[in-house]
């Protein structure tokens, strides 16, 4: 014979949700994605830009995730390696392909686990925008 052991109740305490800011509203989604990963890896700024240089999403100062937006499909052209120095801090870029369309997760500054906290934060946008 099978028992039947009920679990207790699950209350908000005790299995909170790991994605603290959530919206319906995708541009906001994408822009909450790129501002935790800024918090949690110490970037700079962040942005999402598109194969023409623009910007789809960002999060940092707006001048310099402009100016980022726009490196971003030179950088990922170039032979060298996707990472750049610029003053005391990394330009790195991270191009991947959504609905056959050229996307770049680019940013500046970071800490020592930025490229896998990169990667993860390309796999948040994926599901962002293949979600609505």
């Amino acid at each position: 014979m099978d028992s039947y052991i009920p679990l207790p109740p699950v209350s908000e305490q005790s299995c909170p949700d790991r994605r603290l800011q959530r919206s319906q509203n995708s541009h906001l989604a994408l822009r909450y994605q790129l501002q935790h990963s800024c918090q949690q890896g110490g970037i700079e700024a962040l942005v999402l830009a598109d194969e023409e240089g623009l910007s789809v999403a960002f999060a940092g100062d707006d001048a310099i995730c402009a100016e980022l937006a726009a490196m971003a499909p030179l950088m990922a052209k170039s032979t060298l390696c996707p990472v750049l120095s610029i003053a005391d801090s990394e330009i790195c870029i991270r191009p991947f392909v959504l609905y056959q369309r050229q996307l770049f997760l680019i940013c500046l500054g970071g800490g020592m686990a930025r490229d896998a906290l990169l990667q993860h934060t390309v796999r948040g946008l994926q599901r962002i925008l293949t979600s609505n």
